[in-house]
């Protein structure tokens, strides 16, 4: 074969060589390209996800506040334990049925049944109760996990006891006799009572699906 020929086929030869790097450099691009857009998704479906469970606390938090300080500021005590232990329920279903969020308080020491922690609740709760012997409680905890094969993201936000919560929570003998005889009717097993202002007396709890259901 000729010098020609054998120069050309060289040319041919890295002509090709160079289509074929840059299609596999192409197609690596284009995967990492996809897996980069993918986690991109991802943090912010967390984002978003984070942003509304702040969001959802609040509304909770203020509404619950806001009815309880209507039934103390009438001299209710028993409405208000009904509103703190009864309607505070009804909250979160209607939240939960509006945006697909699960919402709820809990505690260590509750008061109905209802707000048993689970048990990544009840871990979070006991984190709290650490941080907060060390005066250096956390203003929320958040974190995406993965439960019967879907991620959720999981939100604490812990609540303290406050001065108008001593009424119906603080020590027994502080307590209006007409408030502990409603307790003792509605919630003869209640372990919601011996707080001081300050203490720790629980948490919201919000849940939120990341993925859709399979």
């Amino acid at each position: 074969m000729s010098a020609h020929g054998k120069n050309m086929r060289t040319v041919k030869l890295l002509a090709l060589l160079g289509i074929v790097g840059f299609v596999i450099g192409a197609t690596g691009a284009t995967a990492r390209d996809e897996r980069s857009r993918g986690g991109t998704t991802q943090e912010e479906s967390v984002e978003s996800a984070l942003r509304q469970a702040r969001r959802l606390a609040d509304e909770l938090l203020e509404r619950v506040r806001g009815l309880l300080m209507a039934e103390l500021e009438k001299g209710g005590y028993e409405g208000a334990v009904r509103v703190c232990s009864e309607i505070a329920q009804e909250i979160p279903r209607e939240i939960e049925a509006r945006t697909g969020a699960s919402i709820r308080r809990v505690s260590l020491r509750y008061r109905n049944p209802k707000d048993i922690p689970d048990e990544y609740e009840r871990r979070k709760l006991e984190e709290f109760e650490q941080q907060h012997r060390a005066r250096a409680l956390a203003d929320e905890s958040f974190e995406v996990v993965q439960e019967e094969g879907r991620r959720y993201l999981r939100y604490m936000r812990p609540i303290l006891v406050g001065p108008m919560c001593i009424t119906c929570h603080g020590p027994k003998e502080a307590i209006p006799s007409a408030v502990r005889a409603v307790l003792a009717e509605k919630y003869p097993e209640d372990r919601a009572t011996g707080y001081r202002s300050g203490d720790l007396r629980g948490a919201v709890s919000v849940k939120i699906p990341l993925d859709s259901k399979n």
